[in-house]
């Protein structure tokens, strides 16, 4: 699979899982706006000397409909962290691929120790940042050359 296939496959899982989150975000400010309408409007008619059913039925379902707001917001935040770590994973594996696409651009001759050194890394993920070595920014450097030829 070509890294443009790859690109386009995460952008578009990445806009899908945002799309999600924004609808997930505008029920929750809704609901929150709802609850909050309901309450102020059975204060009101608690005010306003309306019965005492209708005021208190009026203002229990406008905090209870704050409730269901806050739960919506809770949610929208457990997605909003889940959507960050199935993105970032989707990143790991796409640097992984462009590594090795870059491999394939190094001479022959040093190929293998930067293979090696790919894996190293690849296995030791979360040890701290990975260093450019010189054959990898040569590499970098020969395929953005690569594309700029005519």
């Amino acid at each position: 699979m070509d890294s443009t296939k790859i690109n386009s496959y995460v952008d578009s899982y990445y806009k899908t899982n945002k799309s999600h989150v924004a609808w997930s975000f505008w029920a929750s400010l809704s609901a929150l706006i709802i609850g909050l309408v309901a309450l102020v409007f059975g204060i009101g008619l608690a005010f306003f000397g309306s019965s005492t059913a209708i005021s208190v039925t009026t203002t229990a379902a406008g905090v209870f409909t704050q409730f269901i707001g806050a739960g919506f917001f809770y949610l929208y935040n457990k997605n909003l962290k889940q959507l960050n770590v199935f993105y970032q994973e989707l990143v790991k594996n796409q640097d992984m691929l462009f590594a090795f696409s870059l491999v394939g651009h190094i001479p022959e001759s040093e190929r293998p120790r930067v293979i090696e050194a790919l894996i190293g890394k690849l296995l030791s993920r979360g040890d701290g940042p990975t260093n450019l070595t010189p054959e990898l920014v040569q590499a970098i450097a020969a395929l953005n050359n690569d594309k700029n030829k005519p």
